[in-house]
């Protein structure tokens, strides 16, 4: 909410000072763009981290936290004797549904210490493949209308 105050002031005070609404137009568009672009390159690495990773049985073992000051819980899963965390936050909704303690699931172990799970998976892919898409459609569209 604050985000859209901050917004329409800056919008009111570009108008005062003169400037056209085509800029802030084409300012607009090009923040799209570079959210567009931000939202690609975050799912090509991601996706690609996660092929890079191992696929190995991992036992489910607690929703929490990294660290005290951590804001978001994550789910851990054991290989061995060591703990590993999930990449993304865990899902909250149906936490209970999703996540069974004592069940062994197949994961993808990164290199650099944490885990990506079923749900991460699918996290992974299905954005990359919607990114691809939307950028797709932005550059048919900037092509074509423009």
């Amino acid at each position: 909410m604050e985000g859209i105050v901050v917004l329409a002031v800056i919008v009111v005070l570009a108008l005062i000072l003169g400037v056209k609404p085509v800029m802030l137009l084409a300012a607009a568009t090009a923040l799209v763009g570079l959210f567009l672009l931000f939202m690609v390159v975050f799912f090509f690495i991601s996706f690609f981290g996660m092929l890079s990773a191992k696929r190995t049985e991992a036992e489910f073992t607690r929703i929490g936290k990294r660290s005290p000051e951590a804001r978001f819980n994550l789910a851990f899963y054991k290989i061995g004797d060591q703990e590993y965390p999930n990449i993304f936050p865990e899902e909250g909704i149906m936490e209970k549904m999703l996540y069974k303690t004592d069940r062994k699931y197949y994961v993808r172990v990164h290199r650099k210490g944490y885990v990506f799970d079923r749900f991460a998976v699918m996290t992974c892919t299905v954005g990359f493949i919607v990114s691809i898409l939307i950028v797709s459609a932005a550059v048919f569209a900037a092509v074509n209308f423009l």
